[in-house]
């Protein structure tokens, strides 16, 4: 694991989206391990680093397969609690449809498989109480992001910019434009100082005493 400048650590070994390791008082959550075909190597990550016992909490910010595809093995290995949003839940399961045509296809490509278990963001109790999971819809119907110390885990609810501004995915991997476009200004509105996307880089935010200038 590569350890950040914000105290989290990056998984290095993940497959698809920026994996994440959330250090907490009592063990630790990951946020996203990425694809299936990863899984074993997230596992090994971990447990190279002496951690794995110590995983108490999974976190999705989706369901997309490239942040939630080894979310099944890692949660059969740990016995860690898995975390995500009821909509996307329901999405994997086949009781909702994707909501969009291009979404339709993309959710029944490599479709993630969950535990017996979830627990969702938002409504479940036992969540862990050095986080704060932010509905962010949008990209899908129950994509959350995860506020933790000073900084946010946003997943694919939005790009960032290298001067640290954040921008929208393409329209054709957005559920609701609309819902998109309001959870960007939940996160433009957070005072914190790193944003961690779900692809791309760890990137410094400025305060929002600086009053940065945001780009549509």
């Amino acid at each position: 694991m590569k350890k950040l400048p914000n105290g989290a650590f990056a998984l290095e070994h993940s497959r698809g989206a920026n994996g994440y390791v959330l250090p907490l008082r009592d063990g630790y959550a990951v946020v996203d391990p990425g694809m299936k075909a990863g899984a074993q190597s997230v596992i090994a990550e971990l447990t190279a680093a002496g951690i794995l016992e110590s995983v108490h909490h999974i976190l999705l910010t989706h369901y997309d397969l490239d942040h939630a595809g080894a979310a099944l093995a890692l949660a059969e290995e740990t016995g860690a609690q898995l975390w995500i949003g009821r909509a996307d839940a329901d999405i994997l399961a086949g009781r909702q449809p994707a909501g969009t045509f291009s979404r339709s296809i993309t959710s029944s490509i490599g479709r993630p498989k969950l535990p017996d278990t979830v627990h969702f963001l938002g409504e479940s109790p036992g969540f862990p109480a050095d986080i704060t999971a932010l509905g962010t819809p949008g990209h899908t119907p129950g994509h959350y992001a995860f506020r933790w110390a000073d900084s946010v885990f946003c997943g694919d609810a939005v790009r960032v910019r290298k001067d640290g501004t954040l921008k929208q995915f393409p329209r054709l991997l957005i559920t609701d434009k609309v819902a998109a476009l309001a959870s960007t200004l939940v996160l433009e509105s957070l005072d914190v100082g790193w944003i961690c996307p779900g692809h791309g880089n760890v990137t410094a935010r400025h305060r929002m005493s600086q009053k940065p200038r945001t780009r549509p």
